[in-house]
């Protein structure tokens, strides 16, 4: 005779002894108590959290013999234990999957008039309801709204969207939540003890994650180890089934990217390959501890980053250690890894690519101007700090006489500073230099004014024309910044190769209507300019900004003139030549050098 499967030999038999999901039980056994017990409920959820369970509960609340109503189900008396069994002729499970026609919803409509045999209620549990089709739905919907006193109907549905509106309208809905790793993981202890199995330290929890939150499922994997043991269950053997990579090997690799050091991360990712492990589920186990670790230093709440018991201080230590921009960073780009993996035919590459990126690229800093390596020749790892800038010198400001303002607004919730500025005169003549009264915080001696003066082997030019362009190159490129992000995201559909490739790259330059991106390498300069990849990025780009524009690449930040161009770009970066240009609807015709 064929042994019973552990998901079913454990099913709750009574609300006590259901795992989690305390706020439906609660609200069940209320309506039991109070006897407002509902004529339709759905329940929704994930596969494995006890949906299909809790329906058969209900079914043998209302119908229990136990006198007392805060008891039931009892799971000692008559009606209670034929339920358990599947032998109660007034509860009916219809399996939507199978029956999915309006003539099936009429055979069970036809009987929901007849009075229950032995119970108090009939109890309809239609399983993965989303199954039915359209026309089946339409024929339950009056007898759903107004079934007899004696007819409940439980709906239960992973895919609760596909449901229709009609009958969402008239059932009392319930969400079923994931379980956690830590409730999981003490439930497979206690039904390995009672089956006689022992589990060594960590594989509970092993077991738990690669449930991702259904309990049966759970269950399912314990009884596959369980028939392939003598009793005792191993770390090895858990993964070995599951194939999964050792805890060790994640650890190793968080450990180097919170270090930077690429070498070690590089091995180990070189060393999880040579073992012949699934890629794929490695890179599943890494995104969820660095999610796990993410949530525990941005909450600093243990439960709600679902860590188990074997992995605490661990996670600990790391969070002394990590940073939230970097972590969100992290999760963004390896949980993007799966598709690559699974399509790729070079192995391990994609994998180490986002290894490498996570190290060099930077996570994405509104607040803050993107950062560049220091020099052309300095390691990929080193990147330069952001550096406060202190306001420069006056720039003299007047009104074009006929190009479009395109001026940054001041960020909302700031004052603008008091700014000392001349009103503009009839005569051309430049306006002679004025000085804005700072009223930040002084940045400190320590940090370099930078200088504005012109170099003497490079003589600056005063045409109106070239300041006139360069203001317009420059608020478009600063439009091309604001919305940077956005162009990413709107790029991924088209495709998401081509929005990988963006990652590395960022806006540097516009010279005319051309968008000049600095690529993190000539791979991705290559690839950005074929042809095809151009072509997605310049429609997004046109759609977004709502201005045609081209696009070009380098790999190489270009060095710093001290032509007029350079020193308009410079300006406009300030907070208080900003404001000035948004308050005068002015913009810079000339830089000045200090007295």
């Amino acid at each position: 005779m064929a042994s019973v499967s552990l998901y079913r030999k454990w099913r709750s038999q009574t609300f006590a002894e259901l795992v989690g999901q305390e706020h439906v039980v609660q609200t069940l056994r209320n309506a039991i108590v109070e006897e407002r017990v509902a004529h339709a409920y759905l329940f929704t959820g994930p596969r494995g959290v006890g949906k299909t369970s809790v329906a058969r509960l209900l079914a043998k609340a209302v119908n229990c013999l136990d006198a007392d109503r805060a008891a039931r189900p009892c799971g000692a008396c008559a009606m209670c234990q034929e339920i358990a069994e599947g032998r109660a002729v007034d509860v009916i499970e219809m399996d939507a999957a199978s029956n999915t026609s309006v003539e099936d919803a009429r055979a069970l409509i036809s009987g929901v008039m007849t009075r229950p045999t032995r119970g108090r209620y009939r109890v309809y549990i239609i399983d993965e309801a989303h199954m039915l089709s359209t026309a089946a739905f339409n024929a339950l919907l009056k007898t759903l709204e107004e079934p007899p006193e004696h007819a409940i109907f439980v709906l239960a549905t992973t895919e609760v969207h596909k449901v229709p509106a009609t009958i969402l309208s008239r059932c009392q809905r319930f969400t079923f939540t994931r379980h956690g790793i830590a409730s999981t993981a003490a439930h497979l202890r206690r039904v390995a003890a009672s089956e006689g199995l022992t589990l060594e330290p960590g594989a509970a929890e092993a077991i738990a994650r690669a449930a991702t939150g259904s309990l049966r499922d759970a269950l399912g994997v314990l009884e596959q180890l369980a028939s392939f043991t003598s009793g005792h269950i191993s770390m090895a053997q858990v993964q070995s089934l599951l194939g999964m990579t050792s805890a060790a090997e994640v650890a190793a690799l968080i450990e180097a990217l919170l270090e930077g050091d690429a070498a070690a991360a590089l091995r180990a990712v070189n060393g999880v390959a040579d073992q012949g492990a699934d890629l794929r589920q490695f890179t599943r186990d890494l995104v969820e501890r660095l999610r796990s670790l993410l949530l525990l230093l941005a909450a600093g709440d243990h439960a709600l980053a679902d860590i188990g018991d074997d992995e605490r201080e661990m996670m600990a230590a790391w969070a002394q250690r990590a940073e939230t921009g970097r972590l969100l960073h992290w999760v963004k780009l390896f949980s993007a890894l799966d598709y690559q993996l699974r399509t790729t035919p070079y192995g391990q590459l994609p994998l180490e690519l986002a290894v490498v990126e996570a190290l060099v690229g930077q996570p994405a800093q509104p607040a803050a101007p993107a950062r560049r390596p220091e020099a052309p020749g300095a390691p990929l790892s080193q990147v330069a700090a952001p550096v406060r800038r202190a306001a420069p010198p006056a720039q003299a400001a007047a009104p074009p006489p006929a190009t479009p303002r395109a001026a940054s607004p001041i960020p909302r919730g700031e004052a603008a500073p008091p700014i000392i500025a001349a009103a503009p005169q009839a005569n051309p003549e430049p306006a002679p230099p004025t000085e804005a009264a700072p009223t930040g915080p002084d940045p400190g001696p320590d940090l370099p004014v930078p200088s504005l003066a012109p170099s003497p082997a490079a003589p600056v030019a005063r045409s109106p024309e070239a300041a006139a362009a360069a203001n317009a190159d420059f608020s478009l490129l600063e439009l091309v910044e604001a919305h940077w992000e956005e162009i990413k995201r709107d790029v991924r559909p088209r495709s998401p190769t081509v929005q990988a490739l963006l990652h590395s790259a960022r806006p540097i330059d516009v010279e005319g209507n051309t968008v000049v991106l600095l690529a993190a390498s000539p791979f991705h300069k290559e690839n950005l300019e074929k042809a095809q990849n151009r072509r997605i990025v310049e429609e997004v780009m046109q759609r977004r900004l709502g201005v045609a524009v081209a696009l070009r690449c380098t790999i190489e930040a270009r060095a710093e003139s001290r032509d007029l161009r350079s020193q308009i770009r410079e300006a406009r970066k300030d907070d208080l030549v900003r404001a000035a240009m948004n308050i005068f609807e002015a913009h810079i015709v000339d830089i000045e050098p200090p007295e």
